[in-house]
């Protein structure tokens, strides 16, 4: 029972918390899946860390940790996946016979020339970003 001292007109009420409350621990796959579903198309932070009874900035450390990893594991040179330099040589109209798009992915290089076949390209490009792995 608290005891009240003379003049004071509030009570205080503590609260002693034992264990570790709502501190949740996940697995890495489960922070894996959780991650995965944040990066899928149209998918917001928020929504999937509301989901999950996580705060979104919970969500955005695992993120950046889960790139970190994933550029260490691939040996990028510290560039985030999805960001790659750009090098714009020549400019102007070119004709149909100078149109071309060269890529460099490590050791290999990728020339196109003339029309591009998008879905193609994006397969071979895939390929590429096997390749090494």
């Amino acid at each position: 029972m608290p005891i009240l001292e003379h003049g004071a007109d509030t009570l205080q009420r503590v609260e002693i918390i034992t264990g570790t409350g709502r501190r949740r621990r996940r697995s890495t796959d489960a922070k894996a899946a959780i991650v995965a579903e944040s990066f899928a198309p149209g998918a917001s932070v928020s929504a999937v860390a509301r989901r999950h009874d996580i705060s979104p900035s919970l969500l955005f450390l695992w993120r950046r940790q889960a790139t970190r990893a994933q550029v260490a594991e691939r040996g990028d040179r510290g560039m985030p996946p999805g960001f790659v330099p750009v090098a714009i040589t020549g400019c102007g109209r070119p004709s149909e016979e100078q149109a071309a798009i060269e890529i460099e992915v490590g050791a290999i290089r990728i020339r196109v020339r003339g029309t591009v076949d998008r879905e193609a390209l994006c397969e071979v490009l895939a390929a590429v970003g096997t390749v090494g792995r």
